[in-house]
């Protein structure tokens, strides 16, 4: 977690409680709807920090993919008719300037998951799996880029090495 996400957590705790128990610690006379009012706002910062915490690593995200990114694991979920269950694919993935892990969760495609069936069989081998992202130009100039449009997945290429010293 990032020092900014500590300290926003922080302040999701401590300013409501400190402004609720200084409004009630006062001697002077409060109008009732304030305190009432303030009741009910607190259980509503604390809703407001458990959408946060979801936002933050730990939970599926649903923020885009990184450009590029190597693949760890899968899951893919496929949709059901009968009960109108849409699908979903988990990513575990690693971007490559990232060094945490991330799951990323995307609404299911039939090509993802066949791409997906694929990458598994060649990570199986002992391959390590690189995605990318394929993003889609939007029409509309003030939403520049839409949800990733494909992920594509390849082999990743073995370092080669510098040429020995003295081995003319």
């Amino acid at each position: 977690m990032t020092a900014s996400a500590e300290t926003w957590l922080t302040l999701l705790y401590v300013v409501p409680v400190a402004v609720v128990t200084t409004l009630l610690a006062t001697h002077s006379r409060r109008p009732r709807w304030l305190v009432s009012a303030l009741l009910i706002a607190l259980p509503l910062f604390y809703i407001g920090h458990f959408q946060m915490i979801q936002a933050i690593r730990g939970w599926p995200s649903d923020a885009a993919l990184p450009d590029e990114f190597q693949l760890l694991a899968f899951r893919v979920h496929e949709p059901d008719t009968r009960s109108g269950d849409q699908g979903e694919i988990l990513l575990w993935v690693q971007g490559l300037a990232d060094p945490q892990p991330r799951v990323h969760r995307l609404a299911y495609q039939k090509a993802l998951h066949l791409a997906l069936a694929e990458a598994g069989q060649r990570q199986a081998e002992g391959k390590r799996q690189i995605g990318s992202t394929i993003r889609q130009a939007s029409a509309n100039p003030a939403e520049p880029q839409r949800e990733q449009a494909g992920v594509g997945f390849r082999d990743e290429s073995k370092p080669t090495l510098p040429a020995k010293p003295g081995a003319d």
